[in-house]
């Protein structure tokens, strides 16, 4: 006859689990950790959650200048120290490819900056390229405007 599990261990177990799968809190980034460009593109997160391979922020982008813009989701890039990642948005990858701006617009997304091993440093997601959008249809890219605009958090400092 087999000895029964014993329930202390069980609950040893359950409650290491529980502490395990909460371990990830968000960092509030503080309204001041802005980056981009003033008068053209403004990027901030209100929060950033350490995932350990990966980090998940709310990111926000706002649209400044007199124009209507587009940025594209393949031209922004993210990391976190030196270690560079892929960046998504995080409900399976759907949400804005073609990511279009009217004047003054604001936009929020849950994202996902997948590095594949564990780093350490400041968070980063930078914007390659800002394009005018002349026909206002949110679809036709004009000009680059903007190049290599920066949002950056360092908890760590």
């Amino acid at each position: 006859m087999r000895k029964p599990f014993p329930s202390s261990l069980i609950s040893i177990i359950a409650l290491s689990l529980l502490m395990s799968a909460c371990g990830h809190k968000k960092i509030n980034t503080g309204s001041a950790e802005t980056g981009g460009k003033k008068g053209l593109l403004v990027l901030s997160a209100e929060w950033v959650k350490d995932k350990g391979t990966k980090y998940d922020l709310n990111f926000e982008m706002r649209n400044e200048s007199d124009k209507d813009i587009i940025v594209m989701l393949n031209d922004m890039e993210c990391s976190q120290g030196d270690q560079h990642g892929v960046l998504k948005h995080t409900f399976f990858n759907t949400g804005e490819r073609t990511i279009d701006f009217r004047k003054g617009q604001t936009k929020r997304f849950l994202m996902v900056c997948d590095l594949g091993v564990k780093a350490v440093g400041a968070y980063k997601i930078t914007v390659n390229r800002v394009y005018d959008n002349p026909e206002s249809d949110g679809a036709q890219k004009g000009k680059v405007i903007a190049k290599d605009l920066v949002w950056t958090f360092d908890n760590h400092k």
